[in-house]
């Protein structure tokens, strides 16, 4: 069912899904579409996520200014927050159709997997699996590098500038940036000759995450002699048939809810959003550290630059105390 569904952070917006709503309760799954594609008609950018509708409640999202979806791109800014506000429109109209409303699988593939990567890195503990394919970690490196000459000008548009102009704007949205944050188990699919998103996406965010001490959350298959035509061209059958068996058992795998440590940091890329405590910076294009004890209900923001936040930490009675914050 293609629905419209409100956002969260901009009154207004209306905001698009296709949510396949089972008969008998099912598990949750998001995921969201190729770089120049959409959900509300087929594209070639969509990459077959291998969820077939009957194992899970599947909500394949619109991102804003695609489809029917209100506003515009804004390339792993509030898009973001536009998924979890999908999952959260969706727990509460279909209820009753939902096994686990804690447990949220999450995919993607091309700019959707740059997507995961990013809601991995912006929600920490929302998601319990996720799968990301031929996905970009680093758009700044995305951007120079575009072997294909099709993707710098959407990026100029929907960051309002350039790697050059703006490195900190680049940075905040990519997974790369945020790698360290992972807590989500995932699995990742690329092919070793991907001239859309080359495979150098993919080695360098895993490599962020073993050297983050996050190596043991990511299960990294590179695909040989594949990427062209298409992030999958020249697979073989046996490759295919790997791909698909191989992500739909580690997403369906004894999911369980993950958890952020009680004390730490975290690096916030525009805003990060946890169940215990929310900061959103002065802008969607900035990049900074907190540090914080969830025991003493103590957080410190660090930037480069100066840079001031808005802070919301959860109460008992599950409202939140909000405050400002200003970097040291």
């Amino acid at each position: 069912m293609y629905q419209a569904y409100p956002s969260s952070v901009e009154e207004g917006l209306t905001l698009f899904a296709d949510f396949r709503v089972p008969a008998e309760p099912r598990p949750l799954l998001v995921t969201t579409h190729g770089w120049h594609g959409q959900i509300k008609k087929a594209h070639a950018d969509n990459v077959d996520t291998g969820a077939p509708d009957q194992d899970w409640f599947v909500i394949y999202v619109e991102m804003r200014g695609r489809g029917d979806s209100g506003g515009k791109p804004d390339c792993n800014g509030w898009e973001l927050q536009d998924v979890v506000d999908a999952v959260e429109f969706a727990k509460r109209r279909y209820a009753e159709h939902i096994r686990d409303p804690h447990l949220v699988t999450l995919t993607g593939g091309s700019g959707g997997g740059s997507n995961v990567m990013g809601l991995l890195g912006k929600f920490p503990d929302y998601f319990c699996r996720a799968k990301a394919e031929c996905g970009i970690s680093d758009f700044a490196l995305w951007y120079r590098n575009d072997q294909v000459g099709e993707f710098r000008d959407e990026m100029d548009v929907w960051m309002g500038t350039t790697p050059d102009r703006d490195p900190e704007a680049y940075a905040s949205r990519g997974g790369l940036t945020l790698a360290g944050n992972l807590c989500t188990p995932l699995i990742i699919f690329h092919g070793d000759q991907d001239r859309r998103v080359p495979v150098e996406q993919a080695r360098r965010y895993v490599d962020a995450l073993r050297r983050t001490g996050k190596g043991e959350l990511v299960s990294y298959f590179e695909l040989k002699g594949v990427g062209h035509p298409g992030h999958y061209g020249g697979a073989t059958p046996a490759q295919d048939e790997f791909r698909l068996t191989a992500g739909a058992a580690f997403l369906a795998d004894q999911p369980v809810p993950v958890s952020i440590p009680e004390k730490g940091y975290l690096v916030v890329g525009g805003y990060l959003k946890t169940h215990d405590f929310e900061v959103v910076l002065e802008s969607v294009n900035r990049v900074a550290e907190i540090h914080y004890n969830l025991n003493t209900d103590s957080f410190v923001l660090h930037a480069l630059k100066p840079c001031k936040a808005r802070l919301r930490v959860r109460q008992p009675d599950d409202g939140w105390a909000e405050r400002e914050l200003t970097s040291c």
